[in-house]
């Protein structure tokens, strides 16, 4: 049983917004009197399955991204490409479940995968979310 890697990120343009970033910015900004001069967010999925990483990679704009407003890329970590993060962060924080937490959006995910894929057999999904920081004053 392979691990396949999906991750999705809001697009970067005119009219397009990171809400999850700005909000989190907005609380660091109230709370702490932190200053970041932008957060992206990326939500990560773990697909552990026998389906091909291939197969899926053909169906993540069914399952796990809007294509209108979001970029996915599968099987390689977002913050690596240079077209989509063109610089690097200052900080990047990654939040996932611990083992044996509930895990809604992966639980969700799992169901529309096996929508999708009927014989995926045993599979199972967790998900994770990355904040990437850019101008984030090194005194924090």
């Amino acid at each position: 049983m392979a691990i396949t890697r999906v991750e999705v990120t809001p697009k970067q343009g005119p009219g397009m917004r990171d809400v999850r970033g700005d909000v989190v910015r907005r609380q660091l900004a109230a709370d702490h009197n932190i200053s970041v001069s932008e957060i992206r967010s990326i939500v990560g999925f773990l697909i552990k399955s026998d389906i091909d990483g291939e197969a899926i990679a053909t169906r993540v704009d069914d399952l796990f991204a809007d294509p209108i407003i979001e970029d996915a890329a599968t099987n390689t970590l977002l913050l690596t490409n240079k077209e989509r993060f063109p610089t690097a962060p200052s900080t990047v924080v990654t939040v996932g479940f611990k083992a044996g937490v509930t895990d809604n959006p992966g639980t969700a995910a799992l169901d529309g995968f096996r929508t999708i894929f009927p014989n995926a057999g045993i599979a199972s999904i967790s998900t994770y979310i990355t904040y990437a920081f850019f101008g984030l004053s090194e005194e924090v």
